[in-house]
């Protein structure tokens, strides 16, 4: 793996060694920041293996930080292969692909990122089938893993008193799930990514956001971040952390497909449980240390919270079909079910990565490499 520090001499030993050589190395572009646990605990280690499994015909370049696109420039930059794979977050393109958004919008049912990443991985891989393959491949894409974030709490640049104080504040939210809730307790729902939000706050261009606490340090909010509701809302899932352009995908050699499918599991087990969830622990640390409030939730915002998670369902069935998704209240029950499934038979394996891993290979990932 290579870790791109000058991308046009980059480019062009690439380019002279691609005329000698079988070998044949990919782009990896992300918007998150090169220290991030989803680069530095799951895709580096994921490229040294396949890497080292292929005995160095598959190599990666990884560009961090949005060196090549930013996070509403992912869809088409791996759709047209301006890079060859990458960290694609569906929640930005809702038009684009509405069945998949539509499963990413029933975040508010996810109570932890374990259960919620493994149900949304099989639901859309396994039981949605040929309508979510068509969607990515319209769109020159295939996402092969995605990841689930810790439950999104609220987090905001100053200290809030009550429920009534969150009434007319700018909250960053992504997706219609959460605009609903932000809606619901009388704020403004503003569309930033989550690479947009430290800069966001920062300027005052919004107040809040609905955001995981491991964003503390993830994307450095714990500079700019005051006060913390610390109530779980959601898990959001459906972050693509190997997205590859659908093209690339389908002229690699089978072999290669068989062992980038065989080290995703591990991958999403990094970055879900050593990732978000060691993290989740370092932010609460690092909130102390600051000095930042981190305060229970007011007994009516939490049942407003609760009030929303009932009607969720039938909210998202609705959106989806404005969208033209036929049928959506079917898709959405096997993600229910998946859900409750992937809740009972990971309730001892939360810090368990070898274990998750291995789940996630016999529910999903082996299904994949059968049907190569």
């Amino acid at each position: 793996m290579k870790s791109n520090m000058n991308s046009v001499a980059i480019g062009a030993v690439l380019m002279l060694a691609a005329t000698g050589s079988s070998a044949r190395d990919l782009s990896y572009a992300t918007y998150t920041p090169p220290t991030s646990s989803n680069n530095v605990l799951g895709m580096e280690p994921f490229i040294e293996r396949v890497e080292e499994r292929t005995n160095g015909d598959l190599t990666f370049t990884m560009y961090t930080g949005g060196q090549i696109f930013d996070a509403r420039g992912t869809l088409s930059g791996i759709g047209d292969g301006l890079s060859e794979t990458g960290f694609l977050v569906p929640q930005y393109f809702p038009q684009e692909m509405p069945i998949i958004t539509m499963l990413t919008d029933l975040l508010m049912l996810n109570e932890h990122q374990v259960p919620a990443a493994g149900a949304f991985i099989e639901t859309m891989l396994v039981d949605c089938g040929a309508p979510c393959m068509d969607e990515m491949e319209r769109n020159g894409i295939n996402i092969l893993a995605s990841h689930a974030a810790s439950p999104y709490n609220i987090l905001c640049r100053r200290e809030i008193a009550s429920m009534e104080d969150l009434e007319g504040l700018k909250f960053r939210s992504a997706g219609d799930a959460m605009s609903r809730a932000v809606q619901s307790w009388g704020g403004i729902p503003v569309n930033f990514s989550s690479g947009e939000i430290y800069e966001g706050l920062q300027r005052g261009q919004i107040d809040c956001a609905v955001a995981p606490k491991s964003w503390l340090l993830l994307y450095g909010l714990g500079d700019v971040v005051q006060f913390i509701y610390d109530l779980p809302i959601g898990a959001g899932v459906g972050m693509g952390t190997f997205t590859i352009n659908h093209d690339t995908w389908e002229d690699l050699p089978r072999d290669q497909k068989e062992i980038i499918l065989t080290e995703l599991p591990l991958l999403l087990a990094n970055v879900v449980i050593d990732g978000y969830g060691g993290e989740d622990v370092q932010a609460v640390a690092m909130a102390q240390d600051k000095d930042i409030t981190l305060a229970e939730a007011p007994a009516d915002l939490v049942a407003l919270i609760d009030g929303l998670r009932t009607s969720e369902p039938a909210d998202v069935a609705e959106k989806a079909r404005t969208r033209g998704v036929e049928n959506p209240e079917e898709l959405i029950d096997a993600y229910i079910q998946n859900l409750a499934e992937w809740d009972e038979m990971t309730k001892d394996m939360r810090e368990d990565t070898d274990a998750y891993a291995k789940l996630l290979w016999e529910r999903v990932y082996s299904q994949l490499v059968e049907d190569l």
